[in-house]
């Protein structure tokens, strides 16, 4: 055998022996390649995510501004600063009517509750108070600052488990004599939560609504749907008609909202606050509006949990922070 015959050989042993340590390697550590690519990924979003995150842009402009002290009646329009804290506005949905012999929560939908549409609402003494008000009866007036002696009060549950204290008897039966029926006018607790005391803590997130979406639908519905249908806390102007239902993350003045949930509409949509009833709206909405895959209902309207607590007035200027992905 020549010398190079004799070389090629040994050349052929060490490459198989390479291969074959090759193969072993690989055979143990098959992951090794893909770990490496993943972090080369990560590293590169890292260094590029600054780059590629959204900028912040004014996308319209708090309208008008409504709080609901009691759930169920007439919601009360704020003309200036109002109080926004972790879990909705000051006073928002803080009150409710529960059916006497059955403690449930009356569902203003039902027929027969339309009486509940002849009382007026609204704020008193700096907003400490309620003053609802009827034609047939003298004016009841609710004083919020009472709600902080939490030891005046007993702490009663609701069949679906929620926490309630009765306002007291003088409130349900004047309540009660209006609507024709044994209810009790009860509040959430006093809850004490990222520090603040919010008096009555509201139950429900932010609902907000543009404007455009409603002139949009009342096309669609071929009439002037009114907003108070739908009870917005925020109505929004300045964006296209249904722009609202995309954000993710949005400021108003000193508070952060973000996007909670889409809300799904009922039957309430067909009564106004005259108490005038009418199937056209839910008609409507079932017809032209996306469905909640759950619950089949239409959608209508967003709500918004809070990031940052702080205060919100009628033309706040609305930033988006982050667009939603539908």
């Amino acid at each position: 055998m020549s010398f190079e015959e004799l070389t090629n050989l040994h050349l052929i042993g060490y490459m198989s022996g390479y291969l074959e340590a090759a193969r072993d390697v690989l055979g143990r550590y098959y992951w090794a390649p893909f770990l490496a690519m993943r972090g080369t990924l990560t590293i590169w979003s890292c260094l590029t995510s600054p780059f590629l995150r959204e900028t912040e842009r004014e996308v319209g402009e708090v309208s008008e501004l409504f709080v609901h002290p009691i759930r169920a009646l007439r919601p009360v329009k704020i003309t200036g600063p109002w109080k926004l804290g972790p879990h909705g506005f000051l006073y928002d949905k803080g009150m409710c009517l529960l059916f006497k012999e059955s403690n449930e929560r009356l569902k203003h939908t039902a027929k027969g509750h339309e009486a509940l549409y002849d009382i007026n609402v609204s704020l008193i003494d700096e907003y400490t108070k309620v003053m609802l008000t009827h034609k047939d009866h003298p004016n009841l007036i609710i004083d919020l600052t009472d709600f902080q002696h939490m030891e005046n009060y007993e702490v009663e549950t609701d069949p679906k488990g929620n926490e309630y204290c009765h306002v007291g008897e003088r409130e349900s039966k004047w309540i009660s004599a209006v609507l024709g029926k044994d209810v009790r006018l009860m509040f959430s607790p006093v809850k004490t939560l990222s520090g603040e005391d919010m008096i009555i803590q509201s139950l429900d997130p932010v609902h907000i609504i543009g404007e455009s979406s409603l002139v949009a639908f009342s096309k669609e519905a071929g009439w002037d749907v009114e907003m108070e249908r739908f009870r917005p806390n925020i109505v929004s102007v300045g964006h296209e008609a249904y722009a609202d239902e995309g954000w993710q993350e949005i400021k108003i003045g000193d508070t952060i909202m973000e996007f909670d949930h889409r809300t799904t509409r009922c039957l309430i949509t067909n009564v106004n606050f005259d108490g005038v009833r009418t199937s056209d709206t839910m008609d409507t909405l079932r017809k032209h509006r996306p469905k909640c895959e759950k619950t089949k209902k239409p959608l209508f309207g967003s709500y918004f949990s809070v990031k940052q607590t702080g205060s919100v007035k009628p033309g706040d200027k609305i930033v988006l922070v982050k667009s939603r992905v539908a």
